[in-house]
């Protein structure tokens, strides 16, 4: 499996999910912001090295990012392979870009107005305007991959009727769901992915081998994905580092860092290779950041996770 470059394009978000992680965005507020340019330079030395031409943009809410359109076709024309993750709120404000992406990640938990202001933190109608943006989206782009990001949470009362309710919306607009257990599982509002399995085998949905971690489960030629994070899947093996190196995107803070760690802060600072041009050095640094933090300091973080 080939994992992509992720770009954290803005700490700044529209909404205010009470779970939310920010991909791991750094809090560090600096002079410094990378430029449509520098994430283009980033894109061409990951994909040389890697040979792959997948990238990620999320933040935050990376529609808030000013020069996202710019970006988006610049990428486009480096033949790059586009995924956004977004609450979908804005898409009405980028409608034309969409044509440059290949996939759209959209973070919408629960069809239930209420539930969804109080996950997000935003009034109602915010669920609405969403469900509008992604019916023009399949209108205006038929081809273009629609996933449907879902966070069970006990808090808020989640139950298999959610669940029933967004399948039958992904199936108008023919988008996909993913189904991500809340990080980390050993929380109390966590609906573990245990008792995901045992709703959607309840429905009718058989397991389907893939090559990722994420789980597939299919019905009818319709597909539900679940996932955990890395690091709740890494506890299982007895080299967690080992198993976070191989599943994990490379992370690339709007600060000019590569984020080693979501638990920690540890990250190797590019700024001024991207700046002065020194690209042998920064894909030095690339691929030092690929293969994250050592394991003294993975266990560390996991145990104060964990256990």
């Amino acid at each position: 499996m080939k994992n992509d470059i992720r770009f954290l394009v803005t700490k700044a978000c529209n909404y205010g999910c009470y779970f939310c992680y920010s991909e791991g965005a750094s809090e560090v507020i600096r002079r410094h912001q990378l430029s449509v340019d520098n994430y283009v330079t980033l894109y061409d030395i990951y994909s040389k090295m890697e040979k792959w031409n997948g990238v990620t943009l999320s933040g935050g809410e990376p529609l808030l990012f000013k020069d996202l359109d710019t970006l988006l076709q610049k990428l486009n024309e480096r033949g790059a392979n586009i995924t956004i993750v977004t609450n979908g709120s804005l898409l009405h404000s980028h409608l034309t870009s969409m044509k440059y992406v290949k996939r759209l990640n959209v973070s919408i938990h629960t069809l239930n107005p209420e539930m969804y202001s109080q996950i997000t933190n935003r009034e109602e109608r915010k669920l609405f305007i969403v469900k509008e943006n992604l019916k023009v989206i399949r209108n205006l782009y038929p081809e273009i991959e629609i996933r449907l990001n879902v966070t069970p949470c006990k808090n808020q009362k989640w139950s298999l009727q959610e669940l029933q309710e967004l399948i039958s919306f992904a199936e108008e607009i023919n988008a996909t769901i993913k189904c991500t257990e809340l990080f980390p599982n050993t929380l109390e509002d966590c609906v573990n992915i245990e008792t995901l399995r045992k709703e959607l085998q309840n429905l009718g949905y058989i397991y389907k081998p893939t090559e990722s971690r994420t789980e597939c489960y299919e019905k009818a030629e319709k597909e539900i994905f679940l996932t955990q994070c890395t690091c709740s899947k890494a506890i299982l093996y007895d080299n967690p580092v080992a198993y976070c190196r191989k599943n994990h995107d490379l992370y690339v803070n709007y600060n000019a860092t590569f984020l080693l760690c979501r638990l920690g802060t540890e990250n190797i600072d590019f700024w001024e290779e991207i700046q002065e041009g020194k690209l042998d050095i920064l894909e030095l640094k690339m691929k030092l950041a690929k293969l994250r933090v050592s394991s003294e300091t993975c266990k560390q973080h996991l145990r104060c996770v964990y256990f």
